[in-house]
């Protein structure tokens, strides 16, 4: 019920632009989206394109849109193929599309944040920086930010801490996590979010990393029998729009356009906070019943404070180091006086 609750009051919300209808110029979108079996997709994205923007517009604005996985896409591709004008709007994860520019990691670094209220600050205090990094390598600009629930770790065998993380085989999806599997003594595994469930059934991974609801319905709670429930990074989903498109609308248009992104990255903050502890209950069997299906049955962990001041210890020997090296010593000014003030954290100069 919370969730529809969420979701109606977007539309309400959007549905106040249709006064603007007539003056807006007509346009549908070619979109590309997240993961059509995950919730940034199913709850904030699709509902957007289908729904919210052609109501608030009076169907003068609509998208045509797909999922990567319907696409046959990987998360890299992308916003390189939003440069090449396959796409005019791209909502991706920004620590898969990192690897063209290590900056981008800067609003997703592996635990610079323990609760959704920090991580909002921080991803307001870069998101000027994020923008100028999508107008220089992509020719596209940012209209809205929301996370995901917060990434935590799922084992096969037992797991009653951080330092049980030694010497296991951990999938991550990002450099910034792989920094800091490294950093409590595991060994970093690389795969794709599709490939993960075989590799725990085959041993190729001990654990693996993702938010809870993710894990749940790609089945992870079919292969693991732990979660040990730390955050260490909320992933960011970004949408970017073809900046010369973007900035070649109408003002009405675009008006319209940035109240109901806004409208949008609002809804998806809320719902990834609504549903991170009932992703956590689905795999568990603990808590409430699982909206979602019928729930798994790992045994959950619950950190201690021994846990969150071995993460501090991982984010400020590791992670940053490690990023900062990545970054250079311009990015990590600019992230110090955005995104860091806003963690209360400072990242180190690289070493020369």
């Amino acid at each position: 019920m919370k969730m529809k609750t969420i979701m109606l009051s977007t539309v309400v919300a959007l549905a106040g632009g249709s006064a603007f209808a007539e003056e807006i110029t007509p346009h549908q979108f070619k979109v590309v989206g997240t993961w059509g079996n995950l919730s940034s997709w199913q709850n904030v994205e699709q509902p957007f394109w289908s729904d919210q923007i052609p109501a608030a517009t009076g169907g003068a604005i609509t998208g045509d849109a797909i999922p990567i996985t319907e696409a046959g896409l990987k998360g890299t591709e992308v916003m390189r193929l939003l440069k090449l004008g396959v796409f005019e709007v791209a909502h991706g994860l920004g620590s898969y599309v990192a690897s063209e520019n290590p900056a981008i990691e800067g609003a997703d670094l592996s635990s610079i944040a323990s609760d959704f209220d920090t991580m909002r600050a921080v991803v307001e205090a870069y998101r000027p920086t994020m923008d100028k990094i999508f107008r220089d390598t992509y020719g596209a600009t940012i209209v809205s930010l929301h996370p995901w629930p917060a990434s935590m770790v799922y084992c096969r065998d037992a797991i009653a801490g951080i330092a049980d993380l030694k010497g296991r085989k951990v999938r991550v999806h990002s450099a910034t996590l792989g920094d800091f599997v490294e950093g409590a003594g595991a060994v970093t595994v690389t795969l794709p979010f599709a490939e993960v469930v075989p590799a725990l059934e085959k041993g190729v991974a001990d654990c693996a990393i993702t938010d809870p609801v993710s894990a749940y319905k790609a089945s992870w709670h079919e292969v693991i029998n732990h979660v040990f429930a730390l955050p260490v990074g909320y992933s960011i989903t970004f949408t970017a729009v073809n900046a010369k498109l973007w900035e070649g609308l109408d003002e009405t248009t675009r008006t319209a356009l940035t109240e109901n992104f806004a409208a949008m990255e609002e809804s998806g903050w809320k719902i990834a906070a609504s549903e991170q502890d009932m992703g956590v209950a689905c795999l568990t069997g603990t808590g409430p019943d699982c909206a979602f299906g019928e729930a798994g049955s790992a045994t959950l962990t619950v950190p201690g404070e021994a846990d969150k001041d071995a993460r501090q210890k991982i984010l400020d020997e590791f992670v940053l180091k490690r990023w900062a090296a990545r970054c250079g010593g311009d990015c990590i000014d600019a992230w110090n006086e955005s995104a860091g003030k806003a963690a209360g954290l400072a990242a180190p100069q690289p070493e020369s």
